[in-house]
């Protein structure tokens, strides 16, 4: 039912990481875990991964499928939410598996993840190999600062802070839009988008606006 020249980004669950943390252990328990059972954390990360690798790998060569676009939000305000060290060895091995069957065929890997992750942003992009990174927000990293550090190594979705574009009024908001275009479409390899998800209290007036000055440009 797609319209012509219209791809599908595919994702079967939260992530890897939001699964152990949210679905199974909880935060504090998996804290503790980490010290007192680490065969179990590790076996349930393992199958965590290979679940969700295997409902990828399933859906290859489905119609119109351009890539994966996996959410996993592995940070809060200041850092990830457990150590980089953690993530690399439980974590991201599994984003790595992911992205290598998207590429070897033909298909691209897009993260989406909260938080300030920036101490595990070049393992992501130089072993992990993701293809694009989305969700801002101007208190972490304003995405034409990420654009400017890393938007030569890999795709920049979105950015448009969901605070400003809930609270910014229409001249602000605008001005604030047309910053983030001037500055991130340089060099290419740039998406205008909101920095996290639509909420239903963003003003549809406001979203509006957004769209509107990316339309604009040429």
């Amino acid at each position: 039912n797609l319209p012509e020249g219209m791809g599908i980004f595919a994702c079967p669950s939260m992530g890897i990481f939001e699964v152990g943390v949210n679905e199974l252990f909880g935060y504090e328990n998996l804290c503790y875990l980490i010290y007192d059972n680490p065969d179990l954390v590790k076996a349930a990360f393992d199958r965590i991964g290979e679940l969700i690798y295997e409902w990828y790998r399933k859906i290859v060569g489905l119609k119109n499928l351009v890539g994966f676009f996996q959410g996993d939000d592995m940070g809060f305000k200041t850092s990830t939410l457990l150590s980089p060290d953690f993530l690399k060895d439980h974590v991201l091995p599994w984003h790595k598996k992911i992205a290598s069957l998207a590429h070897e065929h033909g298909l691209l890997y897009l993260l989406h993840s909260c938080g300030n992750i920036d101490s595990i942003m070049k393992d992501l992009i130089e072993d992990v190999k993701i293809d694009a990174k989305h969700s801002f927000e101007d208190d972490i990293m304003p995405v034409t600062v990420f654009k400017k550090k890393y938007g030569n190594r890999v795709g920049v979705l979105g950015g448009v802070d969901m605070d400003k574009l809930c609270r910014l009024k229409e001249d602000e908001l605008r001005e604030y839009v047309d910053n983030i275009l001037d500055e991130c479409m340089q060099g290419g390899g740039y998406a205008l988008g909101s920095g996290n998800s639509i909420t239903n209290y963003v003003p549809v007036k406001n979203y509006f606006i957004m769209l509107d000055e990316g339309l604009k440009q040429k």
